[in-house]
């Protein structure tokens, strides 16, 4: 009988299926004891009345009647129906409570699939193979609770240039969170060269000295990628982050291609690397560039995410993925580190998780993925947290946790002292609230604040040591410093108020902190509008009574930076920051300017910066042009020695130093550099 019941048990077990307790081998022993009981009975002729025993010939049961007998006992339980169901119904992913489920074969995913086919849950998903025909479509109405109720954070003092050595000048890096872990971007430079992705999806290579550039290559019109999207620059190695669409599938894919760029002027390609799925985003931690991607199954589409080189990707095993509880899209987070230093054959590991999502949040050791997840139930949404540790090469998707509302940017996230920290914004009944969770390190809550800041919603989050610094905004802009040195009681412990709100926080040391966002003014209805681009310096020397030392607005400006944070580039030796801007406003057709104050702002605090237009006569016809250029600016106690420095281009994107020259790139890949004036 063990030998039976371990057989179905397996059964049971191959296709991701928990027996009910009334299948464990206890209650099949006693069901089948008494079967047999029975049967000794009937076989013996045994009469009760007259204690008469008539023998009769008792054959052992063979194994197949047993495992007959085993059958017919899970028939009895669960009927036919009951039992093909059981057979064929999807795995459920719930049974280890807020766990992770590992699929044990694709037959269990294609059965999951099919169920969110039939499930009115899933609303217009239509799903055959497990795949839809449009894009999931998620809610976008939040709706939660409206109760009251060493750091790897990057600074300008740790991370934002390269040092001088004796053969290359100072020069600038890329804008990061977390020290040591890079982020991709669209401009990477080391000093002598400048590496930039035009908006025609290539990568354009040009040698920069004392001002002058000179172009020496170009990468991605090979027909390896047709879509580069970022970079990064490792020594003498070009990666390339980028798009495949093969013409003979409708499937996109994500690549990383490898180039030696040892002369700059040839690049040659090492070798790709390919995953299912769109790009979500990448980091890059010493030799490994870890790849985060969504993919949404389609009807008729794959199933299984494939991963390998463009040429051949191979399919994944069912045991490197695993499924989040109750999934809320048929998509898959798919998670691949790759060795982009291995010589000519990259070395990778892949793993997906059945869910989905939009930010994400790395260090050296664990990164983070989070999306929007909906409960029909309680009319509420979640943010979704999977969290995959990293060590080199191995990538192990290990927990997952959800907390009330939605994140505002990858920056509302971080990790310390083994705890996570994450801030949200929720809504019910049309009421925002703003929350900021801590969780262990098996991301189990150990403290929040929730409830803060009513009708406000998240615009800017920056952790740093034991404090968040939170932006919300309705009205006005309020900066909440919550204490966080005690993970079970996080307390709010001091707030200051200002017109319009900051998107980017940036440390500038421990006593002040940068906001780079928008002003707002009113728009004669009762309500607001974007009226341009706002610094703001707060002094945070005292966590309970903040202060704004300084702001400053420029009208009708507009920049990269405040929905971006690698479009800032700081000079820690030179103490100034750098954005690109755009501006449109107004010239008389006798082409006498509209002459407009924001270029010079006045030095006052937020209570005091009005700005007026000053108008050089009354033009009967005003047409608008355009501008672009680079603000630059220093922030010490004030925000001063600002300087809009204009430029003869089409928009500028990004900007670069080396030394003492600036290198502004426009869309197109042209550069024009200068020296700034500060």
């Amino acid at each position: 009988m063990n030998k039976d019941h371990d057989y179905i048990k397996e059964l049971f077990d191959s296709d991701g299926i928990k027996a009910p307790e009334s299948l464990s081998e206890d209650k099949m022993l006693a069901m089948l004891n008494a079967a047999e009981e029975k049967q000794f009975i009937e076989q013996t002729g045994n009469n009760a009345k007259t204690g008469h025993f008539e023998t009769k010939q008792v054959k052992a049961r063979p194994s197949l009647k047993r495992w007959v007998a085993v059958a017919a006992a899970v028939i009895a339980v669960f009927g036919i129906s009951g039992l093909m169901e059981i057979m064929t119904g999807p795995p459920d992913t719930s049974l280890a409570g807020d766990e992770l489920y590992t699929f044990k074969s694709e037959k269990e995913i294609e059965r999951l699939l099919k169920s969110m086919d039939n499930s009115p849950r899933y609303g217009l998903i239509k799903l055959g193979r497990g795949a839809s025909d449009d894009l999931v479509e998620y809610e976008t109405e939040e709706l939660a609770d409206a109760d009251m109720a060493d750091t790897g954070t990057t600074g300008v003092l740790s991370n934002s240039a390269a040092p001088k050595s004796a053969e290359t000048d100072s020069f600038s890096e890329t804008y990061l969170q977390v020290d040591d872990v890079d982020e991709a971007d669209i401009v990477k430079t080391d000093g002598k060269y400048i590496y930039y992705v035009t908006d025609g999806r290539e990568v354009v290579i040009l040698s920069a000295k004392d001002g002058k550039t000179k172009k020496l290559s170009t990468v991605g019109s090979s027909g390896i990628e047709n879509y580069i999207s970022d970079i990064y620059v490792k020594g003498d190695r070009l990666i390339t982050v980028g798009t495949i669409y093969k013409d003979d599938s409708d499937e996109s894919s994500s690549a990383i291609v490898v180039y030696d760029i040892s002369d700059r002027s040839k690049p040659e390609v090492l070798y790709d690397f390919s995953q299912t799925g769109d790009i979500l985003s990448s980091r890059m931690v010493g030799d490994n560039v870890y790849l985060v991607t969504n993919y949404y199954v389609y009807r008729g589409g794959r199933i299984v995410p494939a991963c390998g080189s463009i040429a051949n990707p191979k399919e994944l095993d069912a045991a490197d993925i695993c499924c989040v509880p109750d999934p809320d899209a048929p998509s898959l987070i798919v998670i691949s580190a790759v060795d982009v230093s291995s010589g000519n054959q990259g070395i990778s590991t892949t793993k997906a998780v059945f869910g989905a999502s939009s930010e994400i949040y790395c260090n050296d050791h664990n990164l983070y993925c989070t999306s929007t997840e909906y409960d029909s139930d309680s009319s509420t949404s979640y943010t979704r947290i999977v969290r995959a540790s990293l060590n080199g090469l191995k990538v192990n998707v290990d927990a997952t946790a959800r907390v009330r509302g939605y994140v505002n940017s990858q920056f509302s996230m971080d990790e310390r002292g083994g705890y996570f920290r994450i801030a949200t914004t929720s809504e019910r009944a049309g009421i925002e609230v703003n929350n900021l969770y801590v969780l262990d390190s098996k991301l189990k809550e150990a403290g929040k604040v929730t409830g803060f800041a009513r009708n406000e919603s998240i615009k800017a989050v920056r952790f740093i040591g034991d404090k968040a610094y939170v932006i919300t905004y309705e009205a006005i802009d309020p900066l909440f410093i919550i204490d966080l040195s005690d993970p079970d009681n996080p307390r709010i412990e001091g707030e200051v108020k200002i017109d319009g709100f900051s998107t980017l926080l940036i440390p500038v040391s421990k006593d002040r902190l940068l906001g780079i966002g928008h002003a707002t003014g009113d728009n004669g209805y009762g309500g607001e509008y974007d009226s341009g681009l706002k610094l703001a310096l707060f002094d945070i020397s005292d966590p309970s009574e903040p202060k704004v030392l300084d702001s400053k607005e420029f009208k009708d400006m507009s920049s990269e930076a405040q929905y971006d944070h690698h479009a800032l580039m700081v000079n820690n030796e030179a103490g100034y920051f750098a954005i690109p801007y755009e501006i449109w406003h107004n010239v008389e057709t006798d082409g006498s300017e509209v002459v407009e104050d924001a270029e010079e702002p006045s030095e006052t605090n937020d209570t005091e910066e009005a700005e007026t237009d000053i108008l050089v006569d009354q033009p009967d016809e005003v047409e608008d042009i355009y501008d672009t250029g680079i603000l630059l600016f220093k922030a010490g106690d004030k925000i001063n020695s600002v300087d809009k420095h204009k430029l003869d281009s089409s928009a500028i994107r990004r900007s670069v130093y080396i030394g003492d020259w600036i290198y502004a790139l426009d869309a197109d890949g042209n550069v024009q550099s200068f020296k700034p004036s500060l």
